[in-house]
């Protein structure tokens, strides 16, 4: 349509100035007149086509860097196979100090969760299974926190001890828990390739211990660096196929994620009205089992959606809700993307001001995790906006 128009602007002037030189009834004089305002028309016209064109490259340059921020899908899973909490349940030096851990961490009291782990871990008598899952139970809570460095060291000794302990545990699933759990690290440090190679060595061992709920979560986190990757076809395999597992093991906060992550798929493949309705479908699941931070996920997934159809009203209402409910829980990846995402509601409605002032506030929360290269990114982005403003 705007194609139409620019056409039109220009062509227009064009033809009333030809028709201009035909007429026989009006003075030379006259007619240079008329020529000299279709050239100003059509100068005017041009300019503003020129203009436009640039502030479209400029937004979408904004953009591309907003989208290589912010459009993520979630992939962090807390819970833990049976077979791995099993054994810290019954075990009477343990239970009580584990249960007040799992209670914190229900509760998202993480760095009380983690004293208690650690209470556990530290017991002479812990048998080497357990502390593989004390140490993925640590790692998960610091991950929560943003504090990647000492969830990877985690998780990584939970790896160490499996392989000094392999022979008597093979069959247990803690080292597909820890390999994807370093996969979600290195995803958040914006290496998909390293996450996609953790990811397909935790989905070989979960197909050959026939765990399908970590087959599911798997298969879930290997569509999400695929569509991250802009594969949208394959992203789109890999999530319903985790959807056709978690419907299988009824498992219902599986089923929500998988609708989340293909409606992101759609959102992302230009069918946004496709992706709302999978995130009202995992919405609904959400509220029901009162999952808060899949509920806070899919509000800013709706918000995403909404801002591509232009409904920046809706969008950012939703990004607000999200927002509320991450500081609630103190998710801190959460709370930093539901802030950029207001950011850039602002700047569309050409109030660089406030956009500023999120933008600002999430890059805080970032340097807090850590999180270099979003940093780097967010650093740019308040580059532009300010270099804007002079």
């Amino acid at each position: 349509m705007n194609l139409l128009i620019n056409f039109i602007s220009i062509v227009g002037p064009l033809i009333f100035a030809a028709c201009i030189f035909r007429l026989k009834n009006i003075t030379m004089e006259m007619k240079i007149w008329l020529w000299i305002v279709c050239a100003l028309i059509i100068i005017f016209d041009a300019y503003m086509i020129v203009k436009d064109k640039k502030a479209k490259e400029e937004k979408s340059k904004r953009e591309e860097l907003y989208n290589r921020l912010y459009e993520r899908q979630e992939l962090f899973d807390r819970n833990l196979p049976r077979a791995l909490i099993d054994s810290l349940e019954r075990n009477p030096l343990l239970a009580d100090s584990f249960n007040t851990g799992q209670r914190h961490e229900k509760e998202y009291k993480f760095n009380k969760a983690i004293e208690a782990y650690r209470e556990c871990l530290n017991n002479s008598d812990t048998p080497e299974e357990d502390k593989i899952t004390l140490n993925i139970l640590i790692g998960n809570c610091y991950y929560f926190l943003s504090k990647l460095n000492e969830a990877e060291k985690h998780f990584k000794e939970s790896l160490n001890i499996f392989k000094r302990a392999e022979n008597k545990i093979a069959k247990l699933p803690a080292k597909s828990v820890a390999l994807g759990n370093i996969g979600n690290i290195y995803h958040n440090l914006g290496k998909p390739d390293e996450a996609l190679e953790y990811y397909q060595q935790a989905l070989e061992i979960n197909k050959k211990l026939g765990h399908e709920q970590g087959i599911a979560h798997n298969l879930n986190n290997i569509g999400t660096v695929y569509n991250e990757l802009d594969k949208h076809d394959e992203a789109l395999k890999y999530q319903e196929e985790a959807l056709e597992v978690n419907k299988k093991i009824e498992d219902e906060q599986g089923v929500a994620n998988s609708l989340t992550n293909i409606g992101v798929v759609y959102n992302n493949s230009g069918k946004p009205n496709e992706a709302l309705k999978y995130y009202q479908e995992a919405l609904e699941i959400n509220k029901k089992n009162k999952y808060q931070e899949g509920i806070a996920n899919v509000f800013n997934s709706i918000g995403l959606t909404y801002s591509n159809l232009g409904d920046t009203n809706q969008a950012l209402s939703y990004y607000q809700d999200a927002l509320k409910i991450n500081k609630k829980i103190g998710y801190k990846e959460g709370i930093a993307t539901n802030l950029g995402n207001i950011g850039l509601v602002y700047i569309t409605l050409g109030k660089s001001e406030k956009a500023l002032k999120y933008y600002q506030e999430a890059l805080e929360v970032f340097i807090h995790m850590n999180a270099q290269p979003r940093i780097e990114i967010l650093l740019k982005l308040i580059k532009i906006i300010e270099e804007e403003k002079k």
